[in-house]
Formats: structure tokens, sequence, C-alpha cells
């Protein structure tokens, strides 16, 4: 299974959009997908795929619960199939104290435990992911935290080890990847662990503001950024509509001028698939199906998509 992160440290970089409709490409290929919500606010990816509902039911079960080993029921349960056929484990509100639920949890396995004995607090997502072999029944999982460096963020970072930095093109933008960057590689530090940049992807773009074009280049040179994203009305219609923007695609409800989403969605997809070094099954999307480019991006090199991937970055060295 490959793991990733989608995460800014700053709020509206398009963190949820994308990671909804990042998970719809792969299973064109065949590919089981899992998205894990850790966002327990309203507009997060579970309430985008409308299946949310039990998010502010104190009797719900949810992934806090299961975190501290007081699930109401198997794991499995937690997990939705939303109407693009994509598995979601949905955020609860419960999730926005889980660092005083682990906290009590700490304390409360303390108590038996010899003098020497460490709370593995920022492995417990991936102990419930191991403990039910969520690995072998998906081929992608992407966690979507809130846009705080806070306790679901490095659970998420401990679980995945890769992650996907959403920024727009302004100078905030810049200086928030590197914020990432230096808390990703921080925590992998004191955990003992490698990290990897799975990539950097330029959201609401605007090819009108000189500004943009300017931060747009400068992230297209510095990082490994596969594809941008402009701030288009149809991620906001999807929204509203409890679906995906690949749905609108499908239907033909979106305008010919933004054709290119699905492509780049597609190559976005592969380009983090073979840069955690994993072959695509079949090879993956025929050329004509990716994003080639364009006069703003200049031309995408597709070869590293279709013959293994470029060595990956690793944040943690």
């Amino acid at each position: 299974m490959l793991p990733i992160t989608v995460y800014n440290q700053s709020g509206g970089q398009s963190k949820s959009t994308i990671t909804r409709d990042l998970a719809v490409a792969y299973p064109e290929l065949g590919l089981n997908v899992l998205i894990a919500d850790f966002d327990a606010q309203n507009g997060s990816v579970s309430n985008y795929l409308g299946v949310d509902e039990d998010k502010h039911n104190p009797d719900a079960d949810d992934l806090t619960l299961h975190l501290i080993d007081q699930g109401k029921g198997p794991f499995r349960d937690l997990i939705r199939t939303a109407d693009d056929g994509i598995d979601v484990i949905p955020s609860h509100k419960r999730f926005n104290r889980v660092d005083q639920r682990l906290d009590q949890h700490a304390d409360y396995l303390e108590a038996s435990k010899p003098p020497e004995w460490e709370y593995p607090r920022y492995e417990r997502f991936f102990q419930v992911l191991q403990d039910n072999d969520i690995q072998d029944e998906y081929d992608v999982m992407l966690v979507d935290p809130n846009a705080k460096a806070d306790e679901g963020y490095y659970l998420a970072l401990y679980a995945t080890r890769n992650i996907l930095i959403p920024a727009e093109p302004t100078r905030g933008g810049i200086e928030s990847i590197a914020g990432v960057e230096d808390s990703a590689r921080n925590f992998a530090d004191e955990m003992d662990i490698n990290i990897t940049l799975s990539g950097v992807v330029p959201s609401k773009v605007d090819v009108g503001k000189k500004i943009h074009k300017e931060y747009l280049t400068k992230i297209h040179e510095q990082y490994p950024a596969p594809v941008y994203f402009k701030n288009l009305g149809a991620f906001e219609k999807a929204e509203e509509n409890y679906e995906t923007v690949f749905s609108q695609l499908k239907d033909g409800r979106i305008r010919d001028y933004n054709a290119d989403i699905m492509p780049k969605f597609r190559t976005l997809a592969s380009y983090i698939y073979h840069r955690a070094g994993q072959d695509l099954p079949n090879g993956g999307w025929p050329r004509e199906d990716l994003f080639h480019g364009n006069d703003i991006w200049g031309e995408v090199d597709l070869s590293q998509l279709t013959t293994g991937g470029p060595d990956a970055a690793e944040v943690s060295q």
C-alpha cells in the first residue's frame, strides 16, 4: 500500500479538494483507495463526499476511539463508501481532542508498565492499520489532516512517511512549503524515520496575475511539481453537490477549457506512484490521457512516468 499525507499548515490551499479528486484517479487503473479524514471541521473531505452524517453524533464509533482501544465495533465498520466508489474513514468531532484522549490512554497504560516504558503515541494510527490488515486491502491511502501541526498531522506522518504539499503560488504559499518541510524533517529526526516529499502542487492559480505566474515558476523550479491547478468554479460546484470533479467531467458538465483537469490528476497520481519507486498496473495511463504541459507550465516529461520513478527527495535528510 502506498500511503500519503496531503498537508499544508496554512488553510485554504485546496488540501481536501486535491485529496478528494486524486483519490478518484487511481481506481481508473483498478487500484483500491482509502481516504482517512483527520479534519473534524465541517469543510472536510468526508463532508465533500457526503459521508459525514455521524460527525456530530456522540454515540457513533470513530477513529479516535480505536486509537485508544475503545472502539465500539470492528474497525472496518468505520469505513464508508462514497458515490464515486472511494472508501473513506470519515472524520468525527471527537478527533478535535485526540491529543487529550491519547494522554488519558497513556496514563491508563503506564499504571501497569515498567518505568522505562514509553507510550507509542505517534505510532497509534499505524498500529491500528496494521492490526486490521488495511495495507493488504488497499493500494493507496490518502490521509487528510487538519491544517495545523497538531496530533493528527504527526499520526498521519508516522503512518504514511510520504507527504504531498498543495500550495498557492504566493509568498505565503512558498513559505508554507518550507514550513511543512521543516516540521516533517524535525519529526523524522525525532522518530528516526524517513519521510519522502511526494510532490508540491500549486493550487488556486490565477494565470492572469503576474505575481501568481512568478511564484508558479519558482515552485516549478525549486520543487518536484508535476502539475498545477487553477482556481476553478468546477471545484466549488463539486463540493456543493457532494461529488468529485471527475464525476462532472465524465457527465459532460464541465466546459471544454477545463478538460485538462482529469489529465492533470492522472499525471499527479502517476508521478506520486513512481516517485515512491512503485509501478502502476499495466504501465499506467496511456500518454494521451496525461497532462503534456502548456505555454504556462512548459512541457511535462512523461518518460519518468512509464519507465520507473526518479530518486525521491527525502525531507528527513
